[in-house]
């Protein structure tokens, strides 16, 4: 069962020099002198292409440091379907909060020397959603009739990791935490290494946090499923002859523990 997020409405684009007010929820606070108050750990910047270095493309990585996400919009267009300036959309992501001051001094990296790339920056309250806004793909863009940029258009590094980003709700974690036990039983793992390794290669990387968290209760399970094996009450794959399809007794040790039991 994949667990379906919600998605806040989209915020329109604006132009450079306007007030820049109409982003929807993915502004947070900003104070009367304009600037954005608080800490946060996802930012978005604007930046004009022209005026950044030249190799950005290839040095971005190793400028910010930091897990990034950028899409240049070169098909805007405005109401007049006039071709608008030029511009990129740059998601940064901090391992911890930190100040608009700190952010704005990443950020401007990425400028050429004597000049401003950067318009504007600001806090991101919904990752997923303006990951999606990076290439137009929100329900607000859609109705503006903004150009709808390609997934490939997207362009990540330095591990940026969407997944891992969004944050889950009390319920998605219990529909996510019993489709991980069911998961258990169904595939009658009796080994909490293998379960693991399983879930990684099966289930997306926000599923982790929930093997950290409940990792002794999947570890419980997977004894309790060993335990059951022991007793001869369930049968392994790996326990059935693939030719005959007959349960092989040199494999079966379940059955083998248990005849040593009763005698």
């Amino acid at each position: 069962m994949k667990i379906e997020k919600k998605k806040s409405p989209a915020g329109g684009e604006t132009k450079q020099g306007d007030s820049q007010k109409d982003t929807g929820n993915i502004i947070a606070e900003v104070t009367q002198k304009g600037k954005v108050g608080g800490n946060h750990k996802y930012w978005v910047g604007v930046l004009y292409p022209e005026n950044m270095i030249e190799d950005w493309e290839t040095a971005i990585g190793d400028l910010v440091q930091l897990p990034y996400e950028y899409c240049q919009h070169d098909l805007d267009t405005d109401s007049q379907s006039e071709h608008r300036k030029d511009h990129i959309h740059l998601i940064l992501v901090w391992p911890n909060t930190t100040t608009y001051k700190s952010a704005l001094t990443v950020f401007n990296k990425l400028s050429a020397e004597g000049k401003k790339a950067l318009n504007k920056i600001e806090p991101i309250v919904n990752i997923r959603h303006m990951h999606e806004y990076l290439i137009h793909n929100t329900e607000t863009c859609r109705k503006q009739g903004k150009y709808p940029y390609p997934e490939t258009a997207r362009i990540a590094g330095n591990n940026f990791d969407i997944g891992s980003y969004e944050q889950i709700s009390i319920t998605d974690k219990r529909i996510m935490c019993q489709e991980l036990c069911q998961c258990i039983i169904e595939k009658q793992f009796i080994n909490f290494t293998d379960f693991y390794e399983y879930a990684l290669c099966t289930y997306d990387s926000s599923y982790f946090e929930l093997m950290q968290t409940y990792s002794g209760l999947f570890e419980r399970l997977t004894k309790g499923n060993y335990q059951k094996w022991q007793r001869g009450k369930i049968i392994l794959p790996e326990d059935v002859d693939p030719t005959t399809g007959e349960v092989n007794s040199a494999l079966y040790k379940g059955a083998s523990m248990v005849d040593a039991d009763e005698n």
